[in-house]
This record gives structure tokens, C-alpha cells and sequence, in this order.
């Protein structure tokens, strides 16, 4: 049978200020929903009127699956793409599960709930509050908490025999050939043995490559198939060419009936460092680009795709080849990057943890959340090219004792679960993060005359209170860390468009700081910067900045709604001449 997915659209909303719902059995399939509030899904809930812009606190949705959607035979699964804070979920009255974290999919199985004739009633209970056990495990966290389903919800149906991953990556890469390694999972999740056999369909340029492998699986069971192929003369991914290719597995059965397919885009490429260097397919690389969030004016964090890939082309334009983020983002980000030549850093929401030098308690319950997250998204996004880095955290304790540890734990997990990428973590330049022994990419966020010592109030002090004093902190590190690249992962000033002059939070300030920094970054030789930020954002309300006291970020190049500031000339001319 063929695979086939139904969006979920038709959700209603219930505000639950005080935490009712669970105790009035909210839950239950009879529970008269008619005074909910009809809901825009996916959308985050701050944008259901102004009486909702900033609510942290608890939400209801509930939603009919219709008869006709339901088939006994099928696997079932309904399919969250992101929901916003601690989630619960009822089908029919019954309990489903629960799921922790705002940024990655999470599914549950319908099949033995389902009512082929009747109503079928899926619920969803959100808490989006901010709690320091979770993550992203700061005493306060910087970006909004969007609250609600923020991505679709899909029911999706297949046999209950099917491939439930597939993996390519490339193993060697020469101009000649390649050699990629293919992984499968087969789940068996029917009650009969499966014996059959896997066809594997690639189509490179104008020749077919095609492998078949047998199949035995036990009941409720599941095994996994690995095998490589050799590609020759396929296109390599690169920046300026980001060729992408389609694997076809195809499961059938002992009478060469298909039992289920799947279609996975891939690029061939690697992402290696040698000595202080990076190098993409081989070739040294510095890395340029922009931290961005992925909000985007009135749409908050749901925004369509033709308007992220109209997003994601202006910053390509500025010759940036690479964007950072605070925490997973959904995948149509990762979709564009890769059919375009954009590199991504994608980061566990771990950020301001164990604050340095606050002397924050450890809470080991953070680690194994942020463990949790960093496995899905190797598992959700592991074929995607762009992708050429996970990082472990921004800005937190990792030179402390318990930081140490936990850090190392996660580079050796990232390291077992994907050793194809590179891997790092943030800090903001203070010494003593000695796990640095075991990541690839030495990360620093710098903010000197902002946050760091001696704060710049007018232009003139630009070169010694920050050009100087980066430059000097950079080269400081590459000597410590010789055999590494060092990537500044932020610098920045904020701006407020149409502001001129002088002094702080003028365009003229911010475009003299991404000068000044600049040019410590090509004098201290290393071998990457990424401006802090794109665009303007919103912080969360109760986040208060030590000099901006309004909940804004003004970093951006662009404003929130990406109308241009002064600075994208400027930082596009420094990204594109002599380098």
C-alpha cells in the first residue's frame, strides 16, 4: 500500500489560566467543546488577539478525526511537528503520553483507539511556561515562548510493516567516484512474520544504481539494514552548485508486492577540518553568516515557506554561507538551505545553563533532557546537507566541574550517533572549557565595548575599545587552541532603523562595530565570524537586557519584518571583498 498523510486543520482552543481542565476531565470525548475558541493550527497562540500576545501558561486543543480518515488494517500515527512547552494528549478519553520540548516532532500511535464508526476525538494540553529543570535550563531564556501547536499535525497511515528510516551518508569522495553508506530501519509492528526483500532505486544523472537485500523480521520486532553503493561521477553539494539526489527504498513482500516506499533526498558531500582549517569537500572554507531566529513579523514562528526561502536567498546574497540558531528549527528551513547552498549550524536549546559565574545549581535532569533533544535531531535531520555542525550549548557553565562532564557526555554521544559532522559548543570566551579537547570547532561569542569591559558610547573609542581588544582575545585563542578553527559565533551591535549618529543604537554605530570587528577577525586569521543577527526579534517579556529594558532585540541587519537597514550594505561589502 502506499503511505498517505491528512493534515489536521480544524482545532478549537481553550485558555486554562488556572489548571482546571484536567481535574473537569477536559480530556473526555463528551466533553461539550462548544465555547472553545476556533483555532488557526499551525500558529502560535499569541497571534489569536492581542489578549494572548506574550501568554505563558496553560492551552487546550481539540480536534475530530472523521470517519472516513480511519482504516483498522493500517498503522495509524498522529504526528505533532512542534508544540510549544510540556504536551499531554488524549484520543477517545484515553491517555496517550506526554512529550517535553517546544522544537521537534513527536507522534503517538492511534491504531487500537480508533473507532471506525463515531466521532474520534484528539486533545491536546500545552504548558509553555518557563521552568529552570527544563530547557532551555537558564534561570531566563532570551526568546519568545511561543505558546500552542506550532507546526502541522498530521494522521498518517502505512502498513504496519514499513520502513521507518532511511540514512545516506557519504563515506569517501573523490573527483572520480564516491562511496555513500545507506542505513535502513524496518519495523514489523503486525503480528506475522515479514519475509521479503528491500530494492533500493538511485537515479545519478542519466544512469540507474540499483541494489536489492533480503528481508527477515520477527513480529513486533525491527532490524536494520546497512550496505553501501558507489556513485560514479555524481555532482558533489557545494555552496554554488547544491546538487541533491533521491534513494528510493522500496519494501516488498516474498510475491513482489509493495509494502511500503520511501523517497530520500541526500547531497553528496563532506565537511572535515584539517589542522586550524574547515574544508568542504576537501577545499579550506571560512565561515560567514548570521545567527537568526525564526520568527518573522506578525507570523511569530509559523511562516510560510515562500516567504523563509525569500528570507534565506537575501541572506545568501550578502555572501553568507552559513546560518546558527539557538534551537532546532522546523525542517522547510533545512529543505530550502539544502536546494540552495546555505550552511546551518543547528544547536541543542541548552543556553545560559550553569550562567557562567553565577554559581547556578546543577540539576543532572537538564543533561538528560538536552541528551534527549540532541538524538532528534540527529534522527530528524541526519540527511540533510547543509547541516555541517551540532552544537551542544550557547553561553553556559561548561567550565565548571559539573559543565565539563556534561558537555564531554554530550560531544561522545553526538560523536556515536553521528561522526560525519562537526561538533562544538558556545562559550562566551571565558577560560577554563577544557572540552574543547574533544570538539572539532573552537565557538566564542564575543561583545567587546557591548558586554565585555569597557562599554563603547560614541564611535571614536570604536577601534581601541573593541577592534583592538577582539582581535587580541582571537589571536589569544588560536594560539591556545592551534590545532583547531575558531569561529567568533556572535558579534554584534544594536540599531534602531532610521537612528543616525554617533552613539549607541544609531544604524551609524552598528555599521561601525561590524566594521571594527571585522577586521579583527581577518587580522586574527581565524576562521570564521557570524553576525548577531539577521533580523530583529522579540525577547521574552520578562527577559531585561543590562542596558535595554524594552522586550526587543535591535541586532538585526534588517528589522523584524525585513526591511533593510544600512548595515546589510555594509556587512555585504565586508562578506564579499578580500575573502
Amino acid at each position: 500500500m502506499q503511505r498517505h498523510t491528512i493534515e489536521l486543520k480544524d482545532w478549537r482552543f481553550q485558555i486554562d489560566h488556572d489548571e482546571i481542565g484536567e481535574s473537569k476531565v477536559w480530556f473526555n470525548s463528551d466533553y461539550d467543546r462548544s465555547g472553545w475558541t476556533v483555532a488557526e493550527v499551525p500558529r502560535a497562540w499569541d497571534f489569536y488577539g492581542e489578549h494572548f500576545r506574550g501568554y505563558e501558561g496553560v492551552g487546550w486543543f481539540a480536534a475530530e478525526i472523521k470517519s472516513e480518515y480511519i482504516h483498522p488494517e493500517l498503522l495509524q500515527k498522529i504526528v505533532f511537528d512542534s508544540v510549544s512547552g510540556y504536551s499531554k494528549v488524549w484520543i477517545n478519553g484515553s491517555y496517550l503520553g506526554d512529550n517535553l520540548g517546544s522544537y521537534l516532532p513527536f507522534e503517538f500511535d492511534l491504531s487500537p483507539f480508533l473507532q471506525k464508526d463515531g466521532s474520534n476525538v484528539i486533545v491536546l494540553r500545552t504548558d509553555n511556561r518557563h521552568k529552570e529543570e527544563w530547557l532551555p535550563g537558564g534561570p531566563i531564556v532570551e526568546w519568545v515562548q511561543y505558546g500552542g501547536i506550532l507546526q502541522k499535525v498530521t494522521l498518517q497511515s502505512s502498513s504496519k510493516q514499513y520502513l521507518s528510516s532511511v540514512r545516506v551518508h557519504t563515506e569517501q569522495l573523490t573527483v572520480e567516484k564516491a562511496i555513500l553508506l545507506c542505513e535502513t530501519e524496518i519495523r514489523n509492528q503486525s503480528g506475522l512474520h515479514l519475509e521479503g526483500k528491500l530494492q533500493i532505486d538511485l537515479l545519478i544523472e542519466d544512469r540507474s544504481l540499483s541494489s536489492e537485500h533480503a528481508v527477515s523480521c520477527k513480529p513486533n520486532d525491527s532490524i536494520r539494514i546497512r550496505f553501501e553503493l558507489e556513485v560514479q561521477g555524481a555532482e558533489q553539494w557545494s555552496l554554488e552548485n547544491p546538487t541533491l539526489y533521491t534513494l528510493n527504498a522500496i519494501l516488498k513482500d516474498m510475491h513482489e508486492s509493495v509494502i511500503d516506499e520511501r523517497c530520500q533526498r541526500f547531497g553528496i558531500r563532506t565537511i572535515q577540518t584539517s589542522g586550524n582549517q574547515v574544508l568542504l569537500n576537501g577545499k579550506p572554507i571560512m565561515l560567514k553568516g548570521f545567527n537568526r531566529y525564526d520568527e518573522y513579523g506578525d507570523y511569530g514562528p509559523t511562516v510560510p515557506a515562500s516567504i523563509i526561502r525569500e528570507d534565506l536567498l537575501n541572506i545568501k546574497k550578502t555572501g553568507a554561507n552559513l546560518i546558527r540558531v539557538h534551537y532546532p528549527q522546523s525542517t522547510v528551513h533545512l529543505d530550502i538551505m539544502d536546494e540552495i547552498g546555505l550552511l546551518y549550524m543547528s544547536e541543542v536549546p541548552l543556553n545560559w545553563w550553569l550562567a557562567e559565574g553565577a554559581g547556578r545549581t546543577f540539576i543532572p535532569e537538564v543533561v538528560d533532557k538536552a541528551e534527549k533533544v540532541l538524538e532528534g535531531m540527529i534522527d530528524r535531520d541526519w540527511n540533510h546537507p547543509c547541516i555541517i555542525c551540532w552544537s551542544m550549548s550557547n553561553e553556559s557553565g561548561t567550565n565548571s566541574e559539573d559543565g565539563i562532564v556534561s558537555v564531554r557526555r554530550l560531544l561522545r554521544r553526538a560523536r556515536e550517533l553521528d561522526p560525519t559532522r562537526l561538533l562544538t559548543f558556545v562559550t562566551i570566551g571565558s577560560p577554563g572549557h577544557v572540552a574543547f579537547e574533544e570538539a572539532d570547532l573552537v565557538c566564542v561569542n564575543l561583545y567587546y565595548g557591548l558586554f565585555h569591559e569597557q562599554q563603547v558610547i560614541d564611535i571614536s573609542d570604536m577601534d581601541e575599545l573593541v577592534r583592538l581588544k577582539t582581535e587580541r582575545h582571537l589571536i589569544a585563542t588560536a594560539n591556545e587552541y592551534a590545532d583547531k578553527p575558531i569561529i567568533l559565533t556572535e558579534f554584534g551591535a544594536p540599531s534602531i532603523a532610521g537612528q543616525e549618529g554617533s552613539h549607541r543604537f544609531t544604524e551609524t554605530f552598528q555599521i561601525a562595530y561590524l566594521e571594527h570587528v571585522w577586521q579583527a577577525v581577518i587580522q586574527s586569521g581565524i576562521q570564521g565570524a557570524v553576525v548577531w543577527s539577521w533580523a530583529d526579534y522579540r525577547h521574552r517579556g520578562e527577559f531585561i537586557g543590562a542596558w535595554w529594558k524594552i522586550p526587543f532585540g535591535h541586532y538585526g541587519v534588517v528589522t523584524i519584518d525585513r526591511k533593510e537597514k544600512k548595515s546589510l550594505q555594509a556587512i555585504t561589502k565586508l562578506f564579499t571583498e578580500g575573502c
